[in-house]
């Protein structure tokens, strides 16, 4: 296994054919691509309004044709589902909790905005609430957190701690959107980020993304149904894109793709899924732990050291959500030893490698 001489947040770059990670898994994140209608014309028009946000939106990043032309379609789309009386989950009811969308399909599960706001996509687990022995023994959908993204000039990459110390530098050292990525990832990341700072937030995938096959091995592919659910045997042995491509621009075979895949798997018509970004990742540190900007957390903080909080034994996986205790914000697995493909991309001696994030040594 091929690895770079740099590690960061615990976690070590290497190359996307790397055929010796055997325990990388994934985590999905769901964009909103439709903007909620809510409960008025003024919501969209008001001085703090949609249409004023992705103006602002619009404004900051001018030059970016694609970032652009993503904030006017949702924007259109946000108009149009007022106009049409269409808009909220399919259930009928509101389409906010907590002021957090709650999207077209998908249904409100428990949580607060500061504690973590749950939803599903299975009716049956509509208001069940977000304890664990209710996650275990009640609920029966994919599951996804709300993280959420109120200024949007937090939403960018940190540098992150590794057991305990602060890695300083690291950010000059990577980049995402990766310039000699495949045909649409720049266009992705500015639809991705342009949907993040129209909606405030973004969801991610409540557990370690799972699957019902216990015998998962480096022959296993992508072809077992992903699960983000509790108790599902982790879905490792997945490399950044196919193991037997040498090259940094192909989307296919691996995480990419099945994160890319998990919408239209599942029929999902409001959200859009994506591999995590490594900006989302360090959102989701900045949720945990407001200091993690200020690159000043406490000791004690899980996103400084997480070391034995999402712990995963290579011969016989540990089932996803198996331990409360690992669990922060209403998420769980995003600790221990646990390898998360990204997006981002780190040059390391004239070689290009991409990130995975999540191990504490």
């Amino acid at each position: 296994m091929e690895k770079s001489k740099k590690r960061f947040q615990g976690a070590s770059k290497v190359k996307a054919n790397s055929k010796g990670i055997t325990l990388v898994a994934l985590v999905i994140t769901i964009i909103i691509i439709i903007i909620l209608a809510v409960v008025a014309i003024s919501f969209a028009f008001g001085d703090n309004g949609l249409i004023k946000r992705a103006e602002d939106a619009g404004k900051y990043y001018a030059n970016d044709t694609a970032y652009t032309e993503g904030s006017i379609t949702n924007v259109e789309s946000y108009i149009n589902d007022i106009l049409e009386g269409t808009g909220g989950n399919s259930s009928g009811g509101s389409t906010t909790e907590d002021g957090v969308p709650i999207p077209a399909g998908f249904y409100y599960v428990g949580g607060t905005k500061e504690e973590g706001v749950v939803i599903s996509d299975n009716p049956a687990d509509e208001n069940k609430g977000t304890s664990h022995s209710v996650a275990e023994n009640e609920l029966v959908g994919n599951q996804f957190v709300w993280i959420p993204v109120e200024d949007d000039s937090l939403f960018q990459r940190y540098d992150s701690y590794m057991n305990g110390e602060l890695f300083a530098g690291v950010t000059d050292m990577c980049s995402e959107p990766y310039a000699g990525g495949y045909a649409n990832e720049e266009q992705e990341f500015n639809e991705m980020k342009a949907s993040v700072l129209a909606n405030n937030g973004f969801y991610v995938g409540r557990y370690e993304a799972g699957t019902t096959n216990p015998n998962r091995n480096e022959e296993s592919g992508i072809e077992d149904k992903v699960l983000v659910q509790q108790g599902k045997n982790v879905y490792n042995y997945v490399g950044w894109n196919n193991s037997e491509t040498d090259a940094m621009n192909d989307e296919t075979g691996g995480a990419v793709e099945l994160a890319k895949n998990f919408d239209t798997a599942n029929g999902y018509t409001s959200v859009t899924s994506t591999l995590i970004y490594g900006v989302q990742w360090d959102a989701i540190m900045n949720f945990i732990d407001p200091k993690y900007a200020t690159e000043n957390c406490d000791a004690s903080s899980f996103v400084r050291d997480s070391s034995g909080k999402g712990w995963y034994e290579q011969s016989s996986p540990t089932v996803t959500g198996s331990n409360e205790n690992y669990a922060v914000k209403n998420i769980y697995d995003l600790g221990g030893n646990v390898f998360e493909w990204t997006m981002e991309t780190i040059e390391v001696e004239d070689n290009t490698y991409r990130v995975f994030r999540g191990r504490q040594l």
